[in-house]
């Protein structure tokens, strides 16, 4: 059993194959507007999605907003559900992978699968602390909570997500870096009978920002390269490529902001499997 739990996560999800451990729900990035920069967003995470992408991005959060994404990974091999809100410098949220298909012998029955993630985190600016920097700092931390289980074997595991921001004003623009860490932990473990550790990353991230144009470069298991052009008040366009494990990978996305609601699209292509399709919604209050 403990082939098919491991062979699930390394070779079933494909994009991952380079990992060293097991991935989560987090590890799928289940969030449509970062997948139309093609991921690059450790500079520029906020919200619910700076769970995902850097911890320290909830710092800038001010009042409350709950999110929500669905994602068709590679034309719907697997499925995650996204529930995230924030108050304040304050988040939370809840995702569940789903997938079908995955037989115990070749030709045989499927086996039940399922993989829940939860995470908490909260951000900080460094002036709280008094601190004299000539940039704005800002910091933030995240804990995972990940359960997995495949027919009658399943495990469970925590891990710990840190994150550091900086913003430079360049006159009109600004220039800001992003710094993470994630699931720094033990893994995911089944009782005494065995455990595999998380796949611990690190996200470096440089943006430049002006009112109308947002462009991202990130390493992130790889390259990514990703942008976005406000085309009026209410649109944006996005679009980039990254060069990671799983080869060249193109995104184009949208964004629709109406008042407090957001709607964002994106697909991003891979070299073997279909397209990935996400989709998210937001309000704000």
């Amino acid at each position: 059993m403990r082939r098919h739990f491991i062979g699930l996560f390394v070779i079933f999800l494909g994009g991952l194959a380079s990992a060293q451990g097991l991935v989560n729900p987090f590890d799928l990035e289940p969030s449509a507007e970062a997948a139309g920069y093609a991921g690059a967003l450790c500079a520029l995470a906020s919200g619910a999605d700076a769970l995902i992408f850097n911890p320290a991005g909830l710092s800038f959060g001010d009042g409350i907003e709950v999110s929500s994404a669905y994602v068709a990974h590679m034309g719907g091999l697997a499925s995650v559900v996204w529930l995230g809100g924030t108050y304040g410098p304050f988040a939370a949220a809840f995702t569940n992978l789903s997938a079908g298909g995955i037989e115990e012998t070749p030709g045989g029955s499927d086996l039940p699968f399922s993989q829940i993630g939860a995470a908490v985190g909260v951000g900080l600016s460094g002036r709280m602390f008094g601190l004299l920097l000539p940039m704005d700092l800002r910091f933030g931390a995240a804990v995972r909570y990940d359960r997995a289980q495949l027919a009658d074997r399943s495990g469970s595991g925590l891990s710990l997500s840190l994150g550091l921001m900086g913003t430079m004003p360049l006159g009109a623009a600004d220039l800001r870096f992003g710094l993470a860490m994630e699931d720094l932990g033990f893994g995911i473990s089944s009782g005494a009978d065995w455990r595999e550790g998380w796949t611990t990353g690190m996200r470096a991230g440089v943006a430049f920002v002006t009112p109308l144009l947002r462009a991202e470069v990130d390493y992130a298991n790889g390259l990514r390269l990703g942008a976005g052009f406000m085309v009026s008040p209410m649109l944006e366009v996005r679009g980039g490529f990254s060069v990671t494990g799983a080869g060249m990978q193109f995104a184009m996305g949208v964004g629709i902001e109406l008042q407090s609601l957001s709607l964002d699209y994106a697909l991003v292509t891979h070299p073997v499997f279909p397209p990935t399709h996400r989709l998210g919604l937001s309000a704000s209050f």
